[in-house]
């Protein structure tokens, strides 16, 4: 809890009058059974195609909702806060069927889901049912819906595509061939950069579009064949490959190896494959230092540096250094705990206006104030990007700059450049 900013200490302080405010001299104290829990679900995919993002946000939460409860007890308040998770692995139906689920244990505010597509599942009913949704890993930005019940404590994905748009002109690239998951984030996030490059003198080539769980040799062929055509002019040093995945990342680079022209041009990601550990491990760790791999993460250098005690035990407990969204999710249960101290409220409306205010007014221990859009989306980023380097005979990931975007189509700012 050190070095939170002065927004959210204030919240710290209301909080407490609020959660004791109750306690008055005749008041007997509060016994185990007293204990009023602030019940909050999670849809999260701790297993699928991106199990990588869910564990990450699974340990954010379960040390959270730690530090949350310690803070209670110091203030002697008698509320906890509690999470019930459900694994959605990455599959729309499922998410649905999880969500249904929550509502029959009266979970009425719900920290997820991972996906796109699953949040894309699931919107209309938490809307007819009366279930706030806070979602802080889906970026798909036709979700970004006004008056919905849902909130992305991240920014859609328009902020990505500039900044990356942006890097690879700032990296000297003239010329991407694409390749991307074909679901709704990864159709939306591969138009979105393209169009971001093309705008900055950029030229898209045309790319492969794959199906999870596809066969990643004939992927890989077919884009070196791509590669093949696109060097023949510029050169492969004006040419990259641009990767939009999930946790399969990992498959495409091992197929990539035995192709002729892949591992001869360098290739750049999006948030859903940066910080893998997968993709520092064996030969796709080999293959991703050789093409110089870099993603940018929803990050914020200065404000890591001043939570490193937070920092360790989420990276303790995940054995990787946790990604954005894991940070996010841990500042998304503090704004809910701290909302519901305010108000214990059924109606939805109330609960939507007090999860507002005490965001955008302390926000969480890690990211601060979360300013949203009308949609209900965070309206500015940090994105530090990542690449793997070699460590002696091992690998991992190195943060190399970061920038900040501070509204919706505003030229990325430099912020933080590495050793």
């Amino acid at each position: 809890m050190r070095n939170v900013s002065a927004a959210f200490v204030l919240l710290l302080l209301a909080a407490a009058v609020l959660a004791c405010g109750c306690m008055g001299p005749d008041t007997p104290p509060a016994g185990p059974e007293a204990v009023q829990d602030i019940v909050v679900g999670a849809l999260l995919p701790r297993s699928g195609e991106y199990a990588g993002g869910g564990e990450a946000s699974r340990v954010a939460l379960e040390v959270a909702a730690a530090d949350i409860n310690d803070y209670f007890a110091s203030i002697d308040s008698d509320q906890r806060v509690g999470i019930i998770i459900e694994d959605t692995k990455a599959d729309p139906a499922i998410a649905l069927a999880k969500l249904q689920a929550l509502e029959e244990q009266d979970v009425r505010i719900v920290i997820g889901p991972g996906t796109s597509a699953e949040l894309e599942a699931v919107r209309t009913y938490a809307d007819e049912h009366g279930i706030i949704l806070i979602s802080t890993m889906s970026t798909a930005p036709s979700l970004a819906i006004a008056g919905d019940n849902v909130y992305r404590f991240v920014p859609p994905d328009t902020y990505q595509a500039d900044v990356m748009a942006y890097y690879l002109r700032k990296q000297g690239v003239t010329a991407i061939v694409p390749v991307w998951r074909g679901d709704v984030w990864g159709d939306e996030l591969e138009k979105l950069t393209a169009a971001a490059f093309a705008r900055r003198g950029g030229n898209v080539l045309d790319g492969v579009r794959y199906t999870p769980g596809q066969e990643y040799g004939a992927i890989a062929a077919d884009l070196d064949a791509r590669v093949a055509r696109a060097i023949a002019a510029p050169g492969r040093e004006k040419v990259a490959v641009y990767l939009v995945s999930l946790d399969e990342a990992d498959r495409i680079m091992e197929a990539a190896i035995a192709t002729e022209n892949l591992p001869k041009v360098r290739w750049y990601g999006c948030d859903g494959s940066v910080l893998l550990d997968s993709l520092a491990t064996g030969e796709p760790a080999r293959f991703a230092e050789q093409t110089k791999f870099t993603c940018p993460a929803l990050w914020n250098q200065e404000s890591v540096a001043s939570n490193t005690a937070t920092i360790q035990k989420m990276r303790e407990l995940l054995g990787r250094h946790p990604d954005g969204y894991g940070l996010a999710t841990y500042d998304a249960l503090w704004i809910v705990a701290m909302a519901r101290t305010e108000t214990d409220t059924a109606d939805v409306a109330m609960l939507k206006t007090a999860l507002e205010r005490t965001a955008e007014e302390s926000g969480g221990p890690l990211f601060g104030p979360a300013h949203l859009n009308s949609a209900g989306d965070l309206s500015s980023a940090h994105y530090t990007f990542w690449t793997v380097s070699a460590d002696g005979i091992a690998y991992r990931w190195v943060p190399v700059v970061q920038y900040g975007v501070a509204s919706a189509g505003a030229t990325p700012e430099l912020e933080w450049v590495g050793a």
